[in-house]
């Protein structure tokens, strides 16, 4: 008779044992779950950052390029702005040459 309590308290004992470890897998399981749907977020933030860099990436590009391109068009029209100041200066000049000339001559 003394053998049968303590198998039975034997018996008890594995089964809270198993009851105890049939809530910790639970809580693993938890666990898991919420570390994968934060996985899956920051997942998702990082597909969102990487869409955003190669956004500003895009538009850095295109910044540079046009913005070559319109410091190239600006040296062109300084160029002919100085161009044609140019042309109207040795115009003013032979004017007035011609009207030094003409004073000169009238003496």
């Amino acid at each position: 008779m003394d053998q049968v309590p303590s198998n039975r308290s034997q018996l008890d004992r594995i089964e809270s044992g198993i009851k105890e470890l049939n809530e910790r897998m639970a809580r693993i399981e938890e666990r898991q779950h919420s570390q994968g749907a934060k996985l899956e977020a920051h997942e998702s933030h990082l597909s969102d950052h990487s869409q955003r860099l190669r956004e500003v990436e895009l538009r850095n590009a295109v910044a540079e390029a046009t913005g070559s391109h319109q410091h190239r068009q600006l040296s062109g029209r300084w160029a002919a702005l100085g161009a044609i100041g140019m042309l109207l200066l040795g115009g003013l000049l032979t004017v007035l040459s011609k009207l030094g000339a003409a004073l000169i001559g009238g003496y």
